[in-house]
């Protein structure tokens, strides 16, 4: 395998939902990166419609306790939303599996600043159970803005739990040509 495939592989496989981290807050640097590398990802027709939050103060942090009891101590919590009025809307829509690729777009952005916080040895989760109700009021998030996840971020204070290194086969997930190729079952 090509050495630079090597590497970005080897940066995935490291990364993984860290749910517990130390009390030490991450430089404004790799914040940097972080930011940057959600700037950086594709959304559909280049619309960018994805819009980020950053908390890091303790009042802040208390109001995300509010709303999810899912920080695992995180010293920064990105709330990653988008803006509807942005997005891509296919139209005319093309079928039920279409969708308003904000959501896409977000969740694009969401796992480069994942894998961009692996390559600076942070760590990160995205958690999906909170309440949006109570994050749109306490964050003043505006109407037009969808929220996706939050990501919580800092050092981790855990080690990847065995689980994480175990994935199907690719004979498993992938079909060649058309989908009733595949050994899906």
């Amino acid at each position: 395998m090509h050495q630079h495939g090597s590497d970005c592989l080897d940066l995935v496989a490291r990364r993984y939902s860290c749910r517990r981290f130390r009390d030490e807050q991450i430089s404004d640097d790799e914040l940097g990166v972080l930011l940057e590398a959600a700037r950086l990802s594709p959304s559909a027709r280049n619309l960018q419609p994805t819009r980020l939050c950053v908390v890091q103060k303790a009042e802040g942090l208390a109001k995300i306790d509010r709303c999810t009891a899912c920080r695992y101590g995180a010293p920064t919590v990105i709330i990653a939303a988008y803006d509807e009025r942005r997005s891509s809307h296919p139209v005319p829509p093309k079928g039920p599996e279409t969708c308003d690729f904000g959501d896409i777009d977000t969740a694009i952005a969401l796992t480069n600043m994942e894998n961009a916080a692996a390559s600076l040895g942070l760590a990160a989760c995205w958690v999906g159970a909170f309440d949006h109700d109570l994050v749109r009021e306490l964050f003043r998030v505006p109407e037009p803005y969808r929220l996706v996840e939050l990501l919580m971020v800092g050092y981790p204070d855990m080690e990847p739990s065995p689980k994480h290194g175990e994935r199907r086969a690719l004979a498993e997930m992938v079909a060649r040509e058309a989908f009733s190729d595949a050994g899906v079952a």
